[in-house]
């Protein structure tokens, strides 16, 4: 009897926890089972009497007992350890067993036996497949993410394209002698069409946010200076309304805090239009305080109205994504019911919270809590200064504010006569819209339908400035640009101004545009301000 046949020895196996296993070659070359650990039957759901002097075909059958024989046999063969992984397939699971057989030898070198120990890896296997799981779900949510950024990416080129010409060519017309029925007319078009590019703003906003591509920025900026911005520029609105719009800044305050002032900005936007909008009479009042038993939100920026206030079961549900106040008053004026879950968002996203307080038919007031380190220097109590350039229109910032263009005066129309533009627009449209609004002051403009035209232009004729689309046939704006770039090293001819003028209005594209080698970046639709500073500047 050798040591691997007395029965303490086989006792000692069977108190392990791992599944032990102890094979005998027969005469006949095969390796029978003559003992199994207790662990090991229980994970096979066989007996010892089911197993013991059997080989792995007689005890499981069919392919897998098959397989089984032939691993055995193939270590006999190798006359090594060898390790491999064993699958037993039962009702209702799969185990995934790994496997690790060594030859015994008698002092003669003969096998005799093969030790074997078998490890559960079940539990591995079933997290890999749950992580390739997680792995494909992730690449198919992030496919998801793209293909909607990119139809909304398209969605806005689309829109804005043709929203450029409704805009610029009423913007035109406000400098011609107009009846009041046409101004009334006039008027209309323009405030619906900067609607509906709010609408625009507000959904890409939202799918921003959505996606976690919002970044914010640290920098010292004007608390003061911003309230003071926002609602000179929606004062005219309210004034429109019959209503007062009121601005208290408690004296105590810091006027400078270290934040993203714009992202600040463009969560009063959104409150500020939003009390005008459901106000009809009273005031709007936007006060600046400081609480400082509220060691986490101690800045508090309010926006009360005396509208029509919100009924207590719809406050929970304002802050969503496409709600709306459930009143009829509410409704005169249309909206994407995006701007309190941008804002929403946006204030969480700065480490803040935002509350409502109102009663219905007694008006809202919304807080903003916030925590902004307070700015040292000059910045801390620096007095708001005008801007010196005419702010960008209101619409272009996510929000609708029924305010007409303002025309630009003929005395302050700079003169650019001998000025060689070449304008590189697709859009015939577009074209005219440009023409007329740098007609008048005596440039030189010629215009080209595609990248690939502009480029041949500039290597005929040279010019003094580019205004370049970006989506074009033949040849794209950026395309267009790198090489006219590369042709001005190799000529060492001086670089010419190339400014995008693009429906393409995300901020990556902008990044691309000044990777590729322009200078500027003007998003469309464009007033003939912006365009004329752009180009004269």
């Amino acid at each position: 009897m050798t040591e691997l046949d007395f029965p303490g020895y086989f006792e000692l196996l069977n108190a392990l926890p791992t599944t032990v296993f102890v094979l005998k070659i027969g005469e006949d070359g095969l390796p029978r089972y003559v003992m199994m650990n207790q662990a090991g039957c229980d994970l096979v759901k066989r007996s010892p009497e089911e197993i013991v002097g059997k080989t792995a075909y007689e005890i499981y059958g069919g392919a897998m007992g098959d397989r089984a024989l032939g691993k055995h046999l193939g270590v006999i063969e190798a006359a090594k350890t060898t390790t491999y992984m064993a699958v037993i397939p039962f009702p209702k699971k799969v185990l995934d067993l790994r496997t690790t057989l060594t030859p015994v030898f008698d002092e003669t070198g003969v096998m005799t036996h093969l030790i074997g120990l078998s490890i559960d890896v079940t539990p591995e296997r079933e997290r890999d497949e749950a992580l390739e799981l997680t792995r494909i779900a992730k690449e198919k949510a992030e496919e998801a993410s793209m293909a909607k950024e990119r139809f909304l990416a398209n969605m806005s080129h689309e829109i804005r394209t043709p929203m450029n010409g409704i805009l610029g060519m009423s913007e035109l017309m406000q400098e011609t002698g107009l009846s009041p029925q046409q101004q009334l007319y006039s008027d209309t078009i323009h405030n619906s069409a900067s609607a509906l590019l709010g609408i625009v703003n507000d959904v890409l906003d939202f799918s921003k946010i959505q996606a976690e591509k919002v970044s914010l920025v640290e920098e010292p900026f004007s608390l003061l200076q911003v309230i003071m911005e926002v609602t000179t520029l929606l004062s005219t609105r309210a004034e429109g309304k019959g209503l007062v719009l009121h601005t208290d800044y408690a004296p105590m305050v810091p006027h400078g805090f270290v934040g993203d002032g714009k992202r600040v900005r463009q969560v009063l936007l959104n409150l500020i239009g939003n009390a005008i909008k459901f106000t009809e009479k009273g005031h709007i009042t936007v006060s600046v305080t400081q609480d400082m038993g509220d060691a986490l939100h101690p800045l508090v920026l309010s926006v009360a109205d005396t509208g029509v206030g919100i009924a207590p079961e719809a406050q929970k549900e304002i802050f969503a994504a496409f709600e709306q106040v459930d009143n009829p008053a509410a409704h005169r004026e249309d909206g994407t019911g995006l701007g309190l879950a941008i804002s929403k968002a946006l204030v969480e996203r700065m480490g803040g919270v935002i509350s409502v307080t109102s009663a219905e038919g007694a008006g809202a007031t919304f807080d903003v809590r916030l925590n902004f380190p307070e700015a040292k220097g000059a910045l801390s109590n620096a007095q708001p200064t005008a801007s010196k350039q005419p702010a960008p229109p209101a619409s272009r910032r996510g929000i609708d504010v029924d305010v007409a263009p303002v025309p630009l005066p003929v005395a302050d129309m700079p003169s650019l006569t001998g000025l060689k533009i070449l304008i590189a627009e697709d859009n015939r449209t577009n074209q005219l819209v440009v023409s007329k609004m740098l007609g008048p002051t005596g440039a030189d403009l010629r215009f080209v339908p595609d990248g690939q035209q502009a480029v041949d232009a500039y290597k005929a004729g040279g010019c003094d400035l580019i205004l370049m689309d970006l989506s074009m046939p033949v040849l794209g704006g950026l395309e267009a640009t790198r090489q006219i770039r590369a042709f001005e090293k190799d000529a060492a001819r001086p670089a010419c101004k190339i400014i995008a003028v693009t429906a393409n209005a995300q901020p990556s594209d902008a990044k691309a545009c000044l990777e590729a080698g322009m200078d500027e970046f003007l998003s469309k639709p464009f007033r003939k301000c912006e365009l004329i500073s752009a180009v004269a500047s």
